[in-house]
Formats: C-alpha cells, structure tokens, sequence
C-alpha cells in the first residue's frame, strides 16, 4: 500500500488568554514554509504588473491575482478553530483602534483573534494592517500577514483585498524591496473600482511613512497618470504636487 504524508501536527487549542501564545507559535514555526509557496504565486502577479502599461494588462492582472487562491492550497492547520472567541477579539480590536485610537491595544487583540481563527482573512487583513500602525512599523510581520491574507479564499474578492495589496506594497517598501512595494502598487491600481481612492492612499501611505515610499508611490502614480484612469483627478495628478516637499511628519 502506498505511504500516506501524514499532516503536520496542529497547534492545540490553548485557554482564551493563550491565543496570543498560539499565534506566536504559528508564525513562527508554520507560517515561515506557507509563504514559500504562496510568495511564488504573488510574484507571478508581479512579474505581469512589472511590464509596460498595456491595454489588456489589467484584466491579466485580475486573471492571475485571482490564482493566488486554488483548491490545493494549504492554509494554516490548527487542532481546533474558536470562531466565536476570533470574531470577538477582532471586534474589540476594531473598537480600540477606530474608537479609542489605540493602535498597541487593538494589534494585542487581533493577534490572538488571530491565534483563535488563523483562517478567517479579515482578521489576517486587519492584523496586517494594524502591524503597520504600530511605532516603529512591524513592516516584516505586516508583509507575512498581508501575503497569507491574499492565499485565503475571499468570495467578495477574488483577486485579493485591495487593502492587503497596499498593505504589502508598503511593508515591502519599508523593509526594502522597492520592486515589490512598486509591482504591489501597480497591482492594487489594476483592482481598484475607484483609481483616485488608492491614489489617496499612496499619498497618505507616503505622508505617514516617510521617504522609504517615495519612489513606488511616484511610479503608480505615473502609471494611473499615464494610463489615463482618472483623468482631472487631483490625487492622481502628474507631477504630483507633493513630490518636491518633505513628508508630513
């Protein structure tokens, strides 16, 4: 008989005061060899936004962001999911970034929503997210989450969310891989049913992180300038007003 692979061994479901535990255990331990595979499928979404503006490149695009999701793929694998207790947490977290405005509180949160369900991709997305808002940005966590959030399945967007795609042009550009943060620009521009609002989230990604986004922002805005997206658009303006000033600090 043939030998069967067997699965990796799951990470057991702790008291709710030890998902942060778990979380940390995925990371560091299962995550790592999952994004192998999935950066692979990223960087060919890359590799089609990296050539010359075309007429048909934004459906391609579309088209091979919404490989980075199939069938064969395998998330992380857990003993158990607390889907309840995730949902909880990821609203708390939700409640002490936007309500309270505490960036430290609500990353606490959503990382043990995360030890809880490391299936559910809004609160990968959001842990994302928040990696970024923390001082100094967890630029190499948010760029893990951000990567495993577009390998989940998300019915609403095939292609990804466009947040996780400006999360990951970010992170990428704050631990420098300014290819990737340009390609991960360009991509999030392609998916965009509103070009002017990522073009405002470039800008505000520029002024809040300083000069290390400055060149991958001023190439997607180039392209949505020459491209013609969002023609009479003050966002997308071409040279971009703020491209001789210092960021905001």
């Amino acid at each position: 008989m043939p030998t069967q692979t067997p699965k990796p061994s799951p990470v057991p479901v702790p008291a709710l005061t030890d998902f942060a535990v778990r979380a940390s255990e995925l990371m560091t331990t299962a995550l790592p060899r999952l994004m192998q595979r999935v950066e692979q499928r990223v960087l060919r979404v890359m590799d089609i936004a990296a050539q010359p503006e075309s007429a048909w490149q934004d459906e391609q695009i579309r088209r091979a962001a919404g490989t980075i999701w199939d069938d064969s793929n395998e998330p992380l694998y857990v003993a158990d999911v607390a889907a309840d207790d995730s949902r909880r947490l990821h609203e708390a977290a939700r409640a002490a970034f936007w309500l309270r405005g505490s960036a430290r509180e609500a990353h606490a949160l959503e990382l043990k929503a995360f030890g809880a369900n490391p299936l559910d991709a809004a609160i990968v997305s959001s842990l994302a997210f928040l990696s970024l808002k923390q001082r100094p940005p967890q630029a190499d966590m948010a760029r893990q989450m951000a990567l495993y959030s577009l390998s989940l399945h998300d019915a609403r967007n095939p292609g990804g969310r466009i947040e996780d795609w400006t999360t990951l042009a970010i992170a990428s550009a704050l631990s420098g891989r300014d290819r990737d943060a340009r390609n991960a620009w360009f991509i999030s521009l392609a998916l965009a049913p509103q070009p002017e609002r990522q073009c405002w989230a470039a800008i505000n990604a520029y002024a809040m992180n300083g000069e290390r986004l400055r060149s991958s922002v001023e190439a997607m805005l180039y392209r949505a300038h020459a491209s013609g997206r969002a023609v009479g658009s003050a966002p997308c303006e071409w040279p971009s007003h703020w491209m001789a000033q210092r960021p905001m600090r």
